[in-house]
């Protein structure tokens, strides 16, 4: 793999030239002007693109660890298959941006602007710091968010079938009319959140914090809710047959004109507010 300099960098892409397969390890390249550049299997270890103006530059194979890419422009940049493992993307912007399989273990999105349809399909975000990010209307099927932190989160439309985010911290997050078809949230503390209109069939809540959430119309056919805490917890008008309520505790929380057939409520703590 050819290693280059900074200046080599920035001649290569002003000239069209390629950046595939190169090293470019430890780099200063802030606020680069690099957009629709190639840089498809280079090392970018370490490598300081903070601010960078990366729209339409195609990073799949590529390897980022460590990389500073925080207030970078990654407009309908290429992420695919990346390794992208304790990466700063502090407040980038990730508008329509492909992370398909892409590797962000660790990596801090804090901030991060990612509407306009970012996908995320397959990506492993374990213990990934989201706090604040703008998903509205993302895709991460089969993502994997497990130990993620997403506090205040906006996944409005977004599509999460699929995906894992047991133990994850999703306070304040707003899941309105989401899909979050066959999700995982065993253990995920999701108090306050938004999840009306959400669709949540078979959706796994198996000892998830609950507290305080709209549940306002959502579809939760045949979710488990096995030992979840819904205090004071709003599911009027939502869809709860074949719901395993086993063990719940759901003091406080409001069913008015809940679907409530086959509903399992065994064992669950509530009181007049049910």
């Amino acid at each position: 793999m050819a290693e280059i300099n900074e200046q080599e960098v920035l001649h290569i892409a002003n000239g069209g030239g390629s950046l595939s397969e190169k090293d470019l390890t430890g780099l200063n390249l802030h606020r680069a002007p690099l957009a629709g550049s190639d840089f498809s299997g280079s090392d970018v270890r370490g490598t300081n693109l903070r601010g960078a103006n990366l729209s339409g530059a195609d990073f799949s194979n590529a390897k980022l660890t460590e990389a500073n890419l925080s207030e970078a422009n990654l407009r309908q940049a290429n992420m695919s298959s990346s390794d992208m493992s304790d990466v700063f993307l502090i407040e980038a912007r990730l508008f329509a941006t492909d992370f398909t399989n892409a590797n962000l273990t660790g990596s801090n999105m804090r901030g991060a602007h990612m509407t306009g349809g970012v996908c995320l399909d397959g990506a492993s975000l374990v213990g990934v710091n989201m706090r604040g990010a703008n998903l509205e209307k993302g895709t991460l099927r089969n993502a994997d968010l497990t130990v993620a932190i997403m506090n205040r989160v906006n996944m409005t439309d977004a599509d999460l079938s699929g995906a894992d985010l047991s133990a994850a911290t999703l306070n304040g997050g707003i899941f309105t009319r989401a899909n979050m078809k066959s999700v995982k949230l065993r253990d995920a503390i999701l108090d306050a959140s938004n999840l009306e209109n959400a669709r949540l069939d078979s959706a796994d809540f198996t000892g998830a914090s609950l507290k305080r959430c709209l549940f306002m119309g959502a579809s939760l056919q045949m979710a488990c809710l096995r030992d979840a805490t819904l205090v004071s917890s709003d599911l009027q008008g939502a869809d709860l047959t074949l719901a395993d309520l086993t063990g719940a505790d759901l003091r406080g929380s409001v069913f008015l004109e809940a679907n409530m057939h086959w509903t399992d409520f065994s064992g669950t703590e509530f009181d007049d507010g049910v």
